[in-house]
């Protein structure tokens, strides 16, 4: 398989298992894993990874639950791969804190809120907001804390703006993502997600938030959607594609790959293909080449002037419409 060029990273839910319950997951994880990598399984994913790209990203699920985790990164390590990881840091003691920076693996820690009580809610458990708030402090301290995300929908729509200034003052930078109806977040998409006008509001009162804040730290803070990339473009800011789907791989604990974190779209199972042949698959797919054509958008987004730029989530689209190519219902812009 002759030059088949790499794929910049891959995200990794290293396991279903999780010690929380959030409302929005879209993973939709559970107290106990199945089907699930084995050790040599995962081992023999890292080493393909690392044979074709330069960063691993592991998620979950909570990736700490996962008893192999440090034998993983450790064998990651002595293949030169870069490695991090997402957690909201709850589960168990601090001691793993230690053993990330003794490796060198940054992490992101995920906070949906500034108040105990709508961590709370939407974690479905208690002390959420305390345990992530000890992680934080705790990876801040052992130089290991590379940023914040967080996921927003209208229980915490105030509260995620308050967080760059919040992550700013930590000297850390943030990425925010929108409620995606996938996983449990199927189930309270209508009732939680912002409306479109809503949405629109928010990313502009984000869009100023984050500008005085680079302007002032040059620490950056975006929401990964591609209808940001219009509101960047908007405000004459130097803009870039987000919507990445088929220009990236994620690998599902039992082994799925998918094209991006929010599209359930099997390309097929590290246990049968190599990543280097389904990689190849995808970018020689059609189907790939035309959702990134924005002559094939229907709707608003077909008509929108931004739609070199944006052109919706596709993954939103087709799961709120059952179309690939139809409008983004999250958008309320209008050309006109």
């Amino acid at each position: 398989m002759q030059n088949v060029k790499p794929f910049p990273e891959l995200y990794w839910f290293a396991t279903n298992k999780c010690n929380l319950r959030c409302i929005y997951c879209c993973y939709d994880s559970k107290p106990e894993g199945s089907d699930e990598l084995s050790t040599a399984e995962a081992k023999e994913l890292i080493r393909q990874v690392a044979e074709f790209s330069k960063y691993f990203v592991i998620i979950g699920g909570e990736p700490l639950l996962r008893e192999d985790l440090f034998e993983l990164l450790d064998y990651a390590r002595s293949l030169s791969l870069s490695c991090s990881i997402i957690t909201k840091g709850t589960s168990g003691n601090r001691k793993w804190v230690e053993e990330m920076a003794g490796r060198g693996v940054k992490v992101d820690i995920a906070l949906d809120a500034l108040t105990p009580e709508v961590c709370d809610l939407l974690s479905q458990s208690e002390r959420t907001y305390e345990k992530t708030r000890e992680t934080i402090d705790s990876c801040l301290s052992a130089g290991i804390l590379q940023g914040i995300t967080s996921i927003l929908m209208k229980p915490n729509a105030k509260e995620t703006l308050d967080l760059l200034d919040f992550a700013a003052g930590l000297g850390v930078e943030g990425c925010w993502m929108s409620l995606r109806p996938i996983g449990r977040g199927v189930n309270v998409y209508r009732e939680l997600a912002l409306t479109g006008v809503e949405y629109e509001e928010y990313l502009h009162q984000f869009y100023h938030r984050a500008d005085e804040i680079k302007k002032k730290t040059g620490l950056s803070f975006y929401v990964y959607d591609p209808i940001y990339s219009r509101v960047l473009c908007q405000h004459g800011n130097d803009t870039y594609k987000i919507c990445r789907i088929g220009n990236y791989l994620s690998v599902a604990a039992n082994g799925d790959v998918i094209p991006c974190l929010f599209a359930g779209l099997k390309l097929g199972n590290i246990r049968e293909k190599r990543l280097e042949e389904i990689w190849s698959e995808v970018i020689s797919n059609r189907f790939f080449k035309e959702i990134h054509d924005p002559n094939r958008l229907k709707g608003a987004c077909g008509e929108c002037t931004y739609r070199f730029v944006c052109g919706g989530c596709r993954a939103r689209a087709y799961q709120l419409t059952g179309d690939w190519f139809a409008s983004d219902p999250a958008c309320s812009y209008t050309s006109s």
